[in-house]
């Protein structure tokens, strides 16, 4: 057996990778010959063999120190001493901090070349790579082969009848408090609405384009919240902008821009809508923060119900549903974590896609859908497509904030 591997100091590095996190260390316990286990916080681990590597939360690449991918990609290996002794200089630099790494070839065991540092003789792995040359660290690699085709087979059931995606790792260990936050307030608008506290007849056009309903303006002359319009009518803004020019902004209806995703047109309309925003949402609220997650969702909200009352056929109908700011989400999503992978049924067989070609086939959909829609359409296919764009033109900004405020919190920033 393998001797553990000496304990060594801390990382304190920003992810030399995607740079987006700083490395997490990860205590792995041998549970069985070439099997590895996460170790769970406070966890007593007594005489078990104990490995820490340093893993990005976003990306899913790690660091290991010298030693230590060898012990961990199982006995029968030596993947430290087969790197090819040519080598190149990396863009990256190490994780302790030695200068920059270099790259070499592992020539028969993977296709992309691994960082590896002369100083420390340290490894760098990226997600992919750590997937094919070290899957025990990884959380799939850690489960039962039964326990893992059991889960398959209970989501091919499921996804059946519902043909929703499903992620197949979610890399997320925090609470999304905004996304929980958001999903309370769905459904709590849903339930006014079933009540008949929240109304859409009050947004149907009335005189001058004006809702025959209630405006927030009437409030203080008596109307009551029974009485308010919440959702935009394209015909409607339009009327009110040709009328009154910008002061449409303050005396018409255009405030429900930025409350119309409140509300849903049944059930499955919400359910879908809740299920996207969860598995999508909880990840970018992790990476992005609190405050400016918020914020993004509701800048994709009112981007994307701007361009669906621009560009709709249909003019008469209220625009609902929360789908722009969680398209905008997908978007961010996609920008965050391209090598994801999601599991999804087509024609009875359960595919595992890269999230890229799921969105690049999803956004082709919404684009055809919206080009054919007609004046009677139930769908806002431009809102879906605007609060995507919204998502993908923001969230690069985001990142690049998110990466210096990375850099600026460890003792190892990454090169770039």
């Amino acid at each position: 057996m393998n001797a553990p591997v000496p304990t060594r100091d801390q990382v304190d590095a920003q992810c030399p990778a995607c740079r987006l996190h700083a490395l997490v260390p990860m205590l792995l316990r041998r549970i069985e010959r070439d099997r590895w286990a996460q170790a769970e916080p406070n966890e007593d681990l007594g005489n078990d063999e104990v490995v820490q590597i340093d893993a990005c939360p976003v990306c899913n690449g790690a660091w290991f120190d010298v030693g230590e991918l060898d012990l961990l990609a199982g006995e029968a290996t030596d993947l430290e001493h087969a790197l090819d002794p040519s080598s190149r200089p990396s863009k990256r630099g190490c994780p302790r901090g030695c200068g920059i790494m270099r790259e070499h070839d592992l020539p028969g065991v993977i296709r992309t070349p691994v960082d590896h540092c002369p100083a420390c003789k340290g490894i760098w792995l990226d997600g992919h790579e750590r997937h094919k040359l070290a899957k025990s660290t990884t959380r799939e690699g850690q489960q039962d082969v039964k326990k893992r085709l059991a889960r398959r087979g209970a989501i091919w059931a499921a996804q059946l009848l519902v043909q929703l995606p499903v992620e197949v790792e979610n890399p997320v260990n925090t609470t999304p408090w905004v996304v929980i936050t958001i999903l309370v307030a769905l459904f709590g608008s849903f339930a006014l609405q079933l009540m008949g506290i929240v109304d859409l007849g009050n947004c149907a056009p009335g005189l001058a384009g004006l809702p025959s309903g209630a405006m927030f303006g009437d409030l203080a002359d008596g109307a009551t919240f029974a009485d308010l319009c919440f959702a935009p009518v394209a015909g409607s803004l339009k009327h009110q902008w040709g009328r009154l020019g910008f002061a449409a902004l303050s005396e018409g209806s255009w405030y429900t821009l930025a409350t119309h995703w409140f509300l849903h047109g049944g059930w499955a309309h919400l359910l879908g809508n809740c299920y996207f925003l969860y598995i999508f949402g909880d990840n970018v609220e992790t990476l992005f923060g609190r405050l400016r997650f918020a914020l993004f969702f509701l800048g994709a909200a009112i981007v994307g119900g701007f361009a669906e009352v621009l560009l709709t056929q249909n003019t008469i109908a209220p625009i609902i549903g929360a789908s722009g700011g969680i398209a905008g989400v997908m978007a961010a999503y996609l920008w965050c974590f391209p090598r994801n992978k999601l599991f999804q049924v087509v024609l009875f067989v359960q595919l595992k896609l890269p999230v890229w070609v799921y969105l690049f086939v999803w956004v082709g959909f919404q684009a055809v859908m919206g080009v054919f829609a007609t004046s009677d359409a139930g769908v806002a296919w431009f809102s879906h497509l605007f609060g995507f764009a919204f998502g993908g033109g923001v969230t690069p900004l985001i990142l690049w904030m998110r990466r210096g405020e990375v850099a600026r919190s460890v003792r190892t920033p990454a090169l770039g």
